[in-house]
């Protein structure tokens, strides 16, 4: 099998160390969860300057940190309602293709754009279970309320999707009776 040479966007930054428009598929969006967010100097591979910029880096593995300018920050802070850099970890933003206007060119040119993510964040089902759990706790064996309750105290992120499904299950339950 030949391998082929990775193709480079006309309008690729030189600092390849960070996320651009072009990394993104195409007509998709990319949804990640924010592992950190904060100020960090950031170096100009063409003049070899260095500037503070916003850094956000994710939780999935192999994705770029991205420098967020003002447009996008001010779109993290509407769409979670999260006032500062340092308390937007877990959360789940959309990254997608947009576009600015360039006022040199007057062209319009494609860029990295941010809305909410539409699935729940860790912190969304955690209060969810918490929610549930409250509701139903009464209707549950001992055994049971103990196992939930580790989920929720222990912070069993892999068990969140089956205590939700398991809590849910006990709340139609309770209404049924």
């Amino acid at each position: 099998m030949v391998k082929t040479k990775e193709k480079t966007h006309w309008l690729q930054s030189p600092n390849k160390n960070y996320l651009g428009h072009w990394d993104l598929p195409e007509n998709k969006d990319l949804t990640l969860t924010i592992d950190s967010a904060q100020w960090e100097s950031v170096k100009n591979p063409i003049t070899n300057t260095t500037e503070a910029k916003r850094v956000i880096r994710f939780k999935e593995k192999g994705v770029k940190p991205f420098i967020c300018n003002q447009t996008n920050a001010q779109s993290i802070l509407k769409s979670t309602g999260v006032k500062h850099m340092e308390d937007s970890e877990g959360f789940r933003i959309q990254l997608y293709i947009g576009s600015v206007r360039d006022n040199r060119t007057k062209e319009d040119v494609d860029c990295i754009r941010i809305r909410r993510s539409e699935t729940k964040t860790l912190t969304e089902i955690y209060n969810e279970i918490k929610t549930l759990f409250d509701l139903v706790k009464s209707n549950l064996s001992e055994k049971e309320a103990a196992h939930v309750q580790r989920v929720i105290d222990n912070e069993e992120i892999i068990s969140y999707e089956k205590a939700l499904v398991y809590l849910n299950c006990k709340k139609d339950e309770h209404k049924q009776q």
